[in-house]
């Protein structure tokens, strides 16, 4: 048995609800076994989980589950939202026959495969290859496998990443705050200095104009 981290990418999208529903029905078939999965679609090139079941609560905003929990916590937020710039142009240089590529980060691959527009299916499964092909048979799919341990090591860097990021925008947000209240100190002090020279100058006057008594 392998533990494998599949995607199904569904050409109709009603097709890939029918199949999602079949699937929390049927986690257990022949040779395989599907504890964790989510059915996810690329919105305006934000990832949004639309149904999900496992051990604990599978949405774009949390982290839980074993896997597939983790990974459309980091599709559907800010790290995926970079992956998803910093892969863009690979997108239009992948075909349907090449979306099956590994490269070094493969959650980048996977934001790569989601297009606009598509629903997938993302499942962690045990599993005789290509047992796990079974559920999506009377579907239109193209189907990718991932070891999930090579899937779950990415998603732990890329957390790790997240949290660096999110300390880096905050410690700039407060440098930045920093030299606002700074370039504002001056601003104020140079006015005050000029409205104190005005008043000097005006007084100096005054004073020049009158006579000893």
């Amino acid at each position: 048995m392998k533990d494998n981290v599949v995607i199904a990418i569904f050409e109709i999208e009603s097709e890939a609800h029918q199949a999602f529903n079949q699937l929390k029905r049927e986690t257990i078939g022949k040779d395989y076994s599907a504890p964790e999965a989510a059915l996810i679609k690329n919105t305006a090139n934000k990832i949004d989980v639309i149904d999900g079941y496992g051990y604990g609560a599978i949405d774009s905003d949390t982290s839980s589950g074993m896997v597939i929990g983790s990974l459309v916590g980091i599709l559907g937020g800010a790290v995926g939202v970079l992956l998803g710039a910093a892969t863009g142009a690979l997108v239009g240089s992948i075909s349907d026959d090449e979306r099956a590529v590994d490269t070094a980060s493969v959650v980048a691959v996977v934001a790569s495969k989601i297009y606009e527009g598509e629903t997938e299916i993302a499942a962690l499964v045990q599993e005789e290859e290509p047992a796990f092909d079974a559920v999506f048979a009377d579907y239109k799919t193209t189907i990718i496998r991932y070891d999930a341990a090579d899937i779950a090591d990415d998603v732990d860097r890329l957390q790790d990443f997240g949290k660096e990021l999110t300390n880096q925008m905050v410690q700039e947000v407060k440098a930045d705050r920093k030299t606002e209240r700074a370039e504002r100190r001056e601003e104020k002090r140079a006015k005050i200095k000029a409205g104190l020279d005005e008043y000097a100058e005006a007084t100096n006057r005054t004073m020049g104009d009158v006579s000893p008594a």
